[in-house]
């Protein structure tokens, strides 16, 4: 694998252990938890203080991976959860106020950037990678290799917002298979989402964990990259 075209960031994780395991679909409360408790940071929640929404890529997302929250910083969001980490001593999720029984934060710095081989990954949550105008040629699409050739356009178009994201400008042509991906029912703010579950490939190398395509503050579209071995 080639490193003259990648660069570095920062990732930070912080995990933690409640006193009751959360679904996945609690994602959003614990974004809502967090947004509350530390208003001031607009990081956490994506908002200015006018109310209007902040469209950049999100340095701080959150997710539930068998049923632990885990919020992951980039850059300098991984500054600020390494502020944070110690401030938290207790969440409201839904209802329920829930004690942090232990936490944990690791740092560490990623390589990001286009590689000179296709490195292989699979979805720990669904990826939104369709809006409305690409999801009727999903669902026209003649054949399963046309459906594929869409969401592989699709995921190098994240692939290069991802990298536009950090400043950084990708120099080779990227290629990607999702011919291993099968689409699963989700919902996103009440609405139901067709999203997107399975192994795929691309020429990007991704820090495990990072979020891709629609709505990754909330969980969607985490990656976690395969062993060289491991790859069905």
């Amino acid at each position: 694998m080639s490193l003259a075209s990648l660069f570095q960031i920062d990732v930070t994780e912080f995990r933690l252990c409640l006193e009751k395991d959360l679904r996945s679909s609690q994602t959003p409360q614990l974004r809502g938890f967090f947004g509350r408790a530390f208003v001031e940071e607009v990081s956490l929640h994506q908002h200015r203080p006018d109310g209007s929404v902040i469209y950049d890529y999100p340095r701080i997302q959150y997710k539930i991976l068998n049923h632990t929250p885990l919020l992951l910083g980039l850059a300098e969001g991984s500054e600020l959860l390494t502020r944070l980490w110690l401030e938290v001593d207790r969440t409201k999720i839904g209802m329920d106020e829930l004690l942090v029984l232990e936490s944990s934060i690791v740092r560490r710095a990623e390589l990001l950037g286009e590689t000179s081989e296709l490195l292989k990954y699979h979805f720990l949550t669904p990826w939104l990678g369709l809006n409305q105008d690409n999801e009727r040629r999903y669902r026209k699409a003649q054949s399963q290799k046309e459906r594929a050739t869409l969401l592989e356009s699709i995921l190098v178009g994240n692939c290069l917002s991802l990298a536009k994201a950090f400043g950084h400008r990708v120099a080779a042509r990227l290629q990607a298979n999702c011919g291993y991906l099968r689409p699963v029912c989700t919902s996103l703010k009440g609405m139901s989402m067709t999203g997107f579950v399975g192994a795929f490939q691309v020429n990007f190398l991704l820090p495990d964990r990072i979020g891709i395509g629609k709505s990754v503050s909330r969980g969607f579209g985490t990656v976690e990259r395969f062993s060289a071995a491991s790859f069905r």
